[in-house]
């Protein structure tokens, strides 16, 4: 059945923009597109999985299945059987819109994060163009017609450079890194345009990356009576252009011109799935804590393989290594090398027949894992002993005091960040 003969959908994502923010610019006229949609649609607020991980709330979007289902949770996921962790990637996942291409729907999808390539023969997909999380470091676009405007535009100024920011006083970089995001969306908004007006989707989904990429490193601007902000460092990064603000501004403006321009009669949804606050930073303790205490057991030189001994030895060079050397290193190398090579070091050695409860590497919440026997290779702890072991767990984690003898789980355990505020957004029909 072809259900191209339906009213038109044109979805933007606005990854990682947070609602609060969004509806004080709305009310301040300061983004006059998303006002003009409100007036006539609604503001919607439904729950997302980030508070599991922020990983997991695109593959859960676009499968439409939670992350128990898809095991998709963070960047960097578990594997059981290798006893290791590894990179997500998304291609093992079926997307909602697959189905719909086979049954004669026109598709067009634009740099969702961890999109599968399902290879589209008419509509366009492209992945990649201009990233915040990234997968294999390269552009992929389909079909043939789209891979070839792909092309002939100028590349992201976020997919070649990184920007590697040194720290909240790194003023060059950070504006450098402001003025490609704000480059990189009006580049987006003209690729979008080139795109949609080739191949006419009647389904087409346009993310709009740069403000999580920003975020990251200016939400101070928008928050700067925060404690977290308090340092005197923070101060001056008041004085750059653009703004975080102007990044926003300048996602509605290009989110108008595509509306006006192809939205006519079409159904509009905007939608964020990622929010952002302040935050303290990623919790490290978990790691050694588990061991000091007797839950985990870090495996010595004489028991590990000759294998292990060189992850070891790598891992410590790297840590090692001169911050400018390092610097070098990720900026020349492909991503996909750089992601290669780190999965083996990103986790110390276990002794797994003496590890009960081990920490994964994380970019949002402290996550402890049991070694539970019959799930993983070198599983250890019997079933019947997982749930004494998680409140065991749970007592050593609320036992834990700060200096001034407060308790940590208060603040410290709180990742303040992206997974806390969640939101969808959808629109009038025009």
């Amino acid at each position: 059945m072809n259900t191209n003969d339906g009213p038109q959908v044109l979805a933007f994502a606005v990854d990682a923009a947070e609602p609060t923010l969004i509806r004080k610019m709305i009310e301040q006229g300061e983004m006059p597109t998303l006002k003009s949609l409100l007036s006539e649609g609604r503001w919607t607020m439904v729950k997302s999985p980030a508070d599991i991980g922020s990983g997991s709330v695109w593959p859960s979007f676009f499968t439409g299945e939670g992350p128990e289902v898809h095991g998709a949770y963070a960047e960097w996921c578990w594997e059981p059987e290798q006893m290791g962790i590894r990179r997500i990637t998304g291609q093992q996942l079926t997307p909602f819109w697959k189905t719909l291409a086979e049954n004669g729907t026109t598709v067009g999808v634009f740099d969702v994060p961890f999109m599968p390539r399902i290879g589209l023969s008419k509509g366009f997909e492209v992945s990649e163009w201009g990233p915040h999380d990234l997968v294999e470091g390269r552009v992929h676009a389909a079909p043939e017609r789209v891979a070839n405007i792909v092309s002939n535009q100028l590349a992201h100024p976020l997919s070649y450079d990184r920007l590697d920011v040194g720290g909240p006083d790194d003023y060059e970089n950070l504006q450098r890194l402001m003025s490609a995001s704000l480059d990189g969306i009006r580049m987006r908004g003209s690729l979008a345009k080139s795109l949609l007006t080739e191949t006419r989707p009647h389904l087409s989904l346009i993310a709009f990356t740069e403000i999580h990429h920003a975020a990251h490193f200016l939400w101070h601007t928008v928050d700067p009576e925060h404690p977290v902000y308090g340092k005197e460092v923070f101060g001056n990064l008041r004085t750059i252009k653009p703004t975080l603000k102007d990044i926003y501004r300048e996602v509605d403006r290009q989110m108008g011109t595509l509306i006006e321009t192809f939205g006519k009669g079409a159904t509009i949804m905007v939608f964020s799935l990622h929010g952002m606050q302040p935050c303290h930073g990623v919790p490290a303790l978990l790691a050694p804590l588990l061991c000091e205490k007797g839950f985990a057991r870090l495996a010595d030189w004489k028991s590990q393989s000759w294998t292990e001994r060189a992850i070891a030895l790598m891992a410590a060079a790297k840590r090692r290594s001169p911050t400018a050397l390092k610097k070098l290193y990720y900026k020349t190398m492909p991503t996909s090398t750089t992601q290669r090579l780190a999965r083996p070091t990103m986790m110390p050695a276990y002794d797994w027949n003496h590890t009960r409860a081990f920490s994964l590497p994380s970019d949002q919440h402290g996550w402890i894992r049991i070694n539970l026997r019959g799930r993983k290779a070198g599983g250890m702890v019997p079933v019947e002993e997982y749930e004494g072991l998680c409140r065991e767990l749970e007592q050593l984690i609320r036992s834990l005091l700060r200096r001034m003898a407060s308790p940590l789980r208060e603040k410290s355990f709180e990742r303040q960040s992206e997974a806390r505020r969640r939101s969808r957004w959808g629109f009038r029909t025009w």
